[in-house]
């Protein structure tokens, strides 16, 4: 599975409520919605409440009229249940999905023990500009599906770096 924007919110998601998938990437995904929502987005000059109430994540009520369902639909609140391997990813400059909404889930994931890469472009936003960057993230993805699909061997950048 993989998707980026909303599809990666929803490739987070759908890997906190299914083993079905043998691997996953998610780029500039939203992780908490709670976080999300009360952020003022720089793109727009104005707070995200309409993105979760009525836009793409579609609650229909404020944080505040329906916190359960925030938290429900929040992976970084769901992290105990993923059990597929995930490749996240995000641009360091990210002006529309800020890079911290990753990186909060890759720390989740990274304190449950779970199965977790994070890729962080510097200098890149919401999509990856610079063609070396393109092409990076697109030779690790194959490698990463590689690897969990076809038995590839596990590359070297695969392994975090830190003692859990």
């Amino acid at each position: 599975m993989i998707g980026h924007s909303f599809g990666g919110y929803e490739t987070d998601l759908v890997i906190t409520q299914t083993d079905r998938f043998a691997a996953a990437a998610a780029g500039a995904a939203v992780s908490d919605l709670v976080s999300f929502y009360l952020r003022v987005g720089p793109n727009l000059r104005r707070p995200e409440f309409f993105r979760t109430e009525n836009h793409q994540f579609r609650i229909g009520k404020s944080l505040y009229e329906n916190m359960d369902a925030y938290l429900a639909n929040s992976p970084v609140m769901l992290a105990t249940g993923v059990n597929t391997p995930l490749l996240g990813w995000a641009g360091e400059d990210d002006r529309n999905i800020h890079s911290s909404q990753s990186m909060e889930f890759y720390l989740a994931l990274r304190r449950l023990n779970k199965e977790h890469t994070m890729l962080l472009y510097p200098q890149e936003g919401h999509e990856l500009r610079l063609m070396k960057n393109q092409m990076d993230l697109s030779v690790r993805i194959m490698q990463w599906f590689g690897h969990y699909l076809k038995n590839d061997p596990k590359e070297p950048w695969m392994d975090s770096n830190f003692n859990r």
